[in-house]
């Protein structure tokens, strides 16, 4: 489990471009929720393309900061295999609503 964490927090690569945040804590949720079936997808081995084609059919992701937060989960969730979907979920609500909305620590920052 301490492995599973400590992958999940690697991810906060040093870079320049934060993951935008959430504007609310029920947005933490549906991206928490987004986080879980992206992960599950990926744990079965769905391919990515084909998860990035359905995961707007299940969630309404208008904003241009809805999309690249999305991107950045699917993303991780692909990366992150050996970590448990609803580890990833869980660690992704927690830290987005702790944090203000921010998920930079999960999710990373990109150069």
């Amino acid at each position: 489990m301490r492995v599973a964490i400590a992958a999940l927090l690697v991810l906060y690569a040093a870079g320049a471009a934060a993951v935008p945040r959430a504007k609310s804590a029920e947005e933490c949720m549906i991206y928490a929720d987004l986080a879980l079936v992206a992960s599950t997808f990926a744990k079965h081995g769905i391919a990515r393309d084909q998860a990035e084609r359905m995961l707007p059919d299940m969630y309404e992701i208008g904003t241009p900061d809805a999309v690249e937060i999305a991107q950045r989960i699917v993303e991780s969730a692909y990366e992150l295999l050996r970590v448990e979907p609803k580890m990833f979920s869980r660690a992704l609500v927690n830290t987005c609503v702790s944090r203000g909305g921010a998920m930079d620590a999960i999710l990373g920052v990109k150069l």
